[in-house]
């Protein structure tokens, strides 16, 4: 293998998802900061992905060796853009200028020695972060926010509802931020719905669900009064959740939408929303939406 085809091959590999970012911040928000370099080093030893110095392109497993790079690269682009997305947030502060990071590798090929050429692999980032003094552990960054909650399979437009609800909140808007997180809810309790009515086979349900014309707080009403039935149980069980967790997440949507409503002008004349409720109610949605979540992915 030249050292041209093993440029090629571990650039090809490259792959920064958004599981190893989740992982970074959750990683970096269990520390205090400090030196990005030595976090970077600390966060991929943890990993156990060490790249060599040099690596030798006659060995026999030498793609083998080369995908393990590549690996390596893409953790480690993934932790500087956990860092930045957590400095976007304010979850970390960036207490000096940037710098710059670039894929540097030696290789022998035919006995001779030289580099790989890997200037596309090369990311900036903050040399040092911290952590605001005095802050609420309570993150709103959304790969945090919904972190344990077992989350990871919402549908992307639910994922971008909380991330814009979190956004809302983060700057003040607390009305837009209700708005958003009712949008979720809603979401969620209508997928939750969907695959409880196949699972049990309930057409009456499943039409409800897909009628435009019945309100939200009808569609959870009658998920509540479904999931409250005996042929139910066994579905309950399998997922790990009890009737009173389905009655705290109706509740808790009731809250939200009422909340929400203040948009009705016919409804509430009131478009104040305070950080307190907003927040207990942010707070609370990880809990409701990982038990909609949890009996929407046993179905």
């Amino acid at each position: 293998m030249s050292p041209e085809e093993a440029s090629r091959q571990i650039i090809d590999a490259m792959n920064v998802t958004r599981e190893d970012i989740a992982r970074a911040k959750s990683w970096l928000l269990k520390t205090d900061g400090g030196q990005t370099p030595q976090l970077v080093e600390r966060w991929l030893t943890d990993q156990k992905l060490i790249v060599p110095r040099e690596v030798d392109l006659a060995l026999p497993n030498g793609d083998e060796v080369l995908l393990l790079i590549a690996r390596a690269y893409s953790v480690r682009l993934a932790f500087y853009q956990a860092v930045w997305e957590l400095v976007n947030v304010g979850e970390l502060i960036p207490a000096t200028p940037p710098q710059r990071w670039e894929a540097v590798l030696d290789c022998r090929h035919l006995g001779q020695g030289g580099g790989l050429s890997l200037r596309k692999i090369q990311c900036s980032f903050p040399e040092r972060v911290e952590r605001a003094p005095f802050a609420s552990r309570a993150s709103t960054d959304p790969d945090i926010f919904l972190e344990g909650a077992g989350c990871e399979a919402l549908d992307a437009g639910i994922h971008e509802a909380i991330k814009q609800a979190l956004e809302c909140f983060r700057r003040g808007l607390y009305l837009p931020a209700t708005v958003m997180l009712a949008a979720a809810a809603e979401a969620t309790w209508t997928e939750c719905g969907v695959a409880v009515a196949k699972k049990v086979g309930n057409t009456k349900l499943e039409g409800i669900i897909n009628d435009q014309h019945f309100s939200i707080s009808k569609k959870v009403t009658e998920i509540r009064k479904a999931l409250e039935q005996p042929t139910s149980k066994p579905l309950r069980d399998a997922a790990g959740v009890t009737m009173p967790r389905v009655i705290d997440a109706e509740v808790w949507t009731t809250v939200l939408r009422e909340r929400r409503n203040a948009l009705h002008w016919g409804k509430a004349r009131n478009f104040v929303a305070e950080h307190s409720d907003t927040g207990m109610l942010l707070m609370a949605a990880r809990q409701h939406l990982g038990t909609l979540e949890a009996i929407r992915a046993t179905c």
